[in-house]
């Protein structure tokens, strides 16, 4: 078994299809039946999406801009069952246009049908531990930057906001920033991840077989002692609101 490719992850904004807005022109939505669990999801500078053996989750997560566990509800083969997809915009279109265009492909083709809601859910409150921060602020000429790894995590110029969203992708729960803290910071975190940790390929919208990529860190601390030890600061467990999307519909699409 091949290890899954990740090509390339844009995060993408806001809602609506305003006017003169560009429109895939050409789009294919083919089964992927290969056994090789083989992942490939680009979106090229001028908008065109080139995607192999992604799930109808994967697509929401970034159509919608959700985490994975925020998408609940609908049938089992929208996290399991893999497509192919080409789709090219009949002119240039920005990142927040792409978004656009692709949520408007997969409610067409998939019949998708959604709702947002809000859900009392299992959270992680990330606050500053007790012995003190040991963040250090970003220099004025540091530029902004993410690095994302099996156990390692990276930010540069970040807020700890920023660091708290990043952390609900490790933990495959919501993190919400209590620490007070203002400003932007470096943060550099090294952990083992434990199983279900890291994101995994549920979470991360990925079918499942696909093959975990192994830790930076085998015999690293857990996230929950890394967390105190090298950025002073701590997580705790709580509950609270989480904005969700809740599939009301979808049905899968003939090959074209």
């Amino acid at each position: 078994m091949k290890p899954a490719i990740l090509l390339l992850m844009i995060t993408l904004q806001g809602y609506g299809q305003p006017a003169g807005q560009p429109k895939y022109e050409v789009a294919s939505i083919k089964p992927n039946t290969d056994t090789d669990f083989r992942l490939a999801f680009r979106i090229q500078p001028d908008g065109a999406l080139a995607a192999t053996g992604i799930t109808l989750k994967r697509l929401m997560m970034t159509a919608y801009n959700v985490q994975g566990f925020r998408i609940v509800g609908g049938p089992d083969w929208v996290a399991s069952r893999r497509w192919d997809v080409q789709a090219r915009p009949d002119r240039a279109a920005s990142p927040e246009e792409v978004r656009q265009m692709l949520r408007i492909l997969i409610e067409d083709r998939f019949q998708l049908r959604s709702h947002s809601a809000i859900r009392q859910l299992p959270v992680y409150e990330l606050a500053v531990d007790r012995k003190g921060s040991k963040l250090q602020r970003s220099g004025i000429d540091t530029n902004p930057e993410v690095r994302v790894s099996a156990g390692s995590l990276r930010l540069r110029k970040a807020t700890p906001a920023t660091f708290a969203s990043q952390l609900s992708y490790a933990l495959a729960q919501p993190v919400i920033d209590k620490t007070n803290l203002t400003g932007e910071f470096d943060f550099a975190l090294e952990w083992t991840p434990e199983t279900g940790e890291d994101g995994g390929p549920t979470t991360a919208g990925l079918p499942p077989g696909t093959r975990e990529q192994p830790s930076s860190t085998p015999d690293g601390p857990s996230i929950f002692t890394a967390i105190p030890e090298q950025l002073g600061l701590r997580l705790k467990s709580g509950r609270g609101p989480v904005e969700v999307i809740v599939i009301d519909a979808a049905l899968m699409p003939t090959a074209n």
